[in-house]
Formats: C-alpha cells, sequence, structure tokens
C-alpha cells in the first residue's frame, strides 16, 4: 500500500519537523510504503526563506535606510541546513516538488491513501491563510483514501466564508482524526462530520536513536520559547534557576537571560537537551509535548494564540497545573512545582498511544476484506 503524507515539513520549526518525521516514522515501521508529499506553497517557503537572506528590508521613512543587514544571516542558514539535513536523513520525500496547488494534481492518483496533518494544517487565520490543498482538494475519494491524522485548525474558531467549501472537502474524507477538542467541535458543528481526537504523531515513536546528548557539564533549566518572554515570567527563570543551581539554556533563540544559548542547535541535540534536562520552561506545544514524553517536570507559559492545544493536551492529561501563573513562584518553597505523578501520566499516555496507533491503522486499512488490525511494536 502507497501512502502520501501531506503536512507542513518544510519549515524551519522543531515542532513542525518532528512530527513529520514522527508520522513517517511510525508508519514506515508498519511496513508501509510511505512518503511526504513535497509541497511547498511559495507563500509559505518565502517567509521561511526570507530570513535567510543576506538583506533584508525595514520600513523606514528615509528610502536610504529601507534596505540593512541581516545580521542574523548565518545563524538562519545553519539552522535551516541542520533541519533539511535531518529530515533529509530521516523520512523519504516524494521525487516531485512543487510551489503550486496546480503541481500537485500530478498526486491525484499515485497513492492508494493520502493523509494530511499533523499540525495546524487547518489554520485558516495564521499568515498561511486558506489553503483547500490542505483538505486534500487534489485527490479524488473515489480512487484514493482520504484521512486526517492529528490535523488541527489552531486557533480559527469559526470557518466564516470558507464553511461551505470546507463542509463539501471535510465529507469526502473517509476518516478523520483531529489533534484538539477545538478542532473536534469545528468539525462536527460546522461541517456535519463525526471526527476522533487522537495524540500528536511525536508521541507514537521512541527517540533513542534520533538525539544527541547535550555537551553540557551543569545541571540546566532548559528554555525553548517562541515568543518574548513577560517580565514576571523572567523573574519566575531567574527564580527558579538561582533556587535549584540550574544553568539556563536557551534552545533554537538568543534569550538574554540565558547563560548558553543553542539558536542553530539541530533536531536530534534539541531532542537530547529536553531529554537530559532538570527543568523545563516553554510557551510552545511541542515543548510541551517532549517534556511529558521524557518526564520531565516543566512549566508552560501560555500564549494567547495557543491556548487552545496547549491547554487541551495538558488537560488530557491532569497537568493544567503546570501552566504559568503568579501563585507558581510561592510553590517552589515546597517543591511541588517539581512533583509530577509521571507514574499516573504514563498509565493515560500508553492507553491514549495505543488508542491513536489503532485508528490510525484502521483508518488507512478501512474497507480493505478480512484484514486484522495489528499494530506492530517496533519503534523506529
Amino acid at each position: 500500500m502507497k501512502i502520501g503524507i501531506l503536512t507542513f515539513h518544510h519549515v524551519d520549526n522543531y515542532g513542525a519537523t518532528l512530527q513529520a518525521c514522527a508520522l513517517w516514522t511510525f508508519l514506515n515501521s508498519q511496513g508501509y510504503d510511505v512518503e511526504i508529499i513535497d509541497y511547498r506553497p511559495l507563500k509559505i517557503a518565502w517567509m521561511y526563506f526570507r530570513p535567510l537572506l543576506p538583506i533584508k528590508r525595514v520600513n523606514s521613512i528615509n528610502e536610504s535606510k529601507k534596505i540593512r543587514i541581516n545580521q542574523k544571516s548565518l545563524i538562519n542558514i545553519s539552522k535551516y541546513w541542520k533541519m533539511r539535513r535531518f529530515l533529509h536523513s530521516h523520512v523519504k520525500l516524494s521525487h516531485k516538488r512543487f510551489y503550486d496547488k496546480k503541481g500537485l494534481k500530478y498526486y491525484h492518483d499515485k497513492y492508494d491513501v493520502v493523509i494530511c496533518g499533523s499540525d495546524q494544517i487547518w489554520c485558516i487565520d495564521s499568515f498561511r491563510g486558506y489553503n483547500s490543498s490542505f483538505f486534500l482538494d487534489f485527490v479524488s475519494n473515489k480512487t484514493t483514501r482520504k484521512i486526517s491524522y492529528a490535523a488541527s485548525f489552531g486557533n480559527t474558531t469559526k470557518l466564516g466564508p470558507y464553511q461551505k467549501e470546507i463542509y463539501t472537502l471535510i465529507n469526502q474524507f473517509q476518516t478523520i482524526l483531529v489533534r484538539d477538542s477545538n478542532t473536534l467541535e469545528i468539525i462536527a458543528n460546522e461541517c456535519n462530520k463525526k471526527a476522533i481526537k487522537v495524540l500528536d504523531p511525536t508521541f507514537l515513536i521512541k527517540y533513542d536513536t534520533l538525539k544527541n546528548s547535550p555537551k553540557i557539564t551543569n545541571k540546566y533549566l532548559l528554555l525553548y520559547v517562541q515568543a518574548d518572554i513577560q517580565p514576571e515570567e523572567e523573574e519566575f527563570i531567574k527564580f527558579l534557576a538561582e533556587e535549584q543551581n540550574l544553568t539556563i539554556v536557551s534552545v533554537g533563540r538568543d534569550e538574554p537571560l540565558a547563560e548558553i544559548n543553542l539558536e542553530t542547535a539541530s533536531p536530534k541535540e534539541w531532542i537530547g537537551l529536553h531529554s537530559e534536562a532538570s527543568y523545563i520552561v516553554t510557551n510552545t506545544f511541542h515543548g510541551t509535548v517532549f517534556s511529558i514524553i521524557f518526564q520531565k517536570p516543566f512549566t508552560v507559559f501560555l500564549p494567547s494564540d495557543k491556548s487552545n492545544k496547549v491547554r487541551d493536551l495538558l488537560n488530557d492529561f491532569g497537568l493544567t497545573n503546570r501552566i504559568f501563573s503568579e501563585k507558581s513562584k510561592s510553590e517552589l518553597f515546597s517543591e511541588e512545582i517539581f512533583d509530577i505523578n509521571y507514574e499516573s501520566v504514563s498509565i493515560s499516555l500508553e492507553s491514549k498511544i495505543m488508542e491513536s496507533k489503532k485508528h490510525l491503522i484502521e483508518a488507512i486499512l478501512q474497507g480493505e476484506t478480512d484484514t486484522k488490525i495489528n499494530v506492530k511494536s517496533k519503534q523506529e
């Protein structure tokens, strides 16, 4: 059986890269001929390519000052190159690459199954806007099984003017597996379709062979953030590090309060840093995911654009107390902030992992006769 995956795989983002790798790795471990469809919408590709350029345009009244040197160019190129090298080393990409929707039609009959997801591929309120390709409009459900896995509308809550078109496309799917409750509700309320909530694909595999141990001798607090840290959050980080004698290490971003900045860490180094941290502070979904995977004490700063998916994930495992609040600082004195009952979390997580795998395999094999659903235990 030949399977194509359509997702955000080409972006300069650890979470997006690792979710694409994880979904491909799991399906490959099940014996499928699977590849990621190398579709890079020009608008998105340009957004991630622009930071690599040595010069940049800025808003200025003075014409002579509208172009400046991009001092981050070499750093961004190094990070981008490591991300691409990791992806090409660990997944199979389709032999053709397309930057527009028209080109995607080449794949209208090349796969038995096409899976869209994971990630916020259905978020129509981001800079990416609405793109019907991510609702698989380029394949026919008469010849190809259409399913989604852990697809998300992100912070979108209403489909607005796109509701009718999305309704039609969603109702051509054989199975819809989504990542969060918000997406579940949109599918039910605006598309009149049943969906099932599953785990992000990064939960489906093991990382023993996908991580590089950090060359840091001291115990450290890992900081993985994608938005500016607020003053009260910075105070919390400093207080925690001082109380526990932890070195502050920032990954993927230069943070002034960090003693070690690893802006250009590879995905393997990023995973290794999470696996050996003494404490993790993040404001990202996948930073939260890997804190749980590696059973780390952690705190989440909850930005408004990620509140739906992060809160939903934490609620599923009874970990909403990991969300930062002013009282978190006082809790440090009793060390409650380090006390996470991972025995209970692990029981719930293992059950959800098996359910998610089962739903995915059943979706792939739906319609096959006399097929026994058997999720292989092998994990790459």
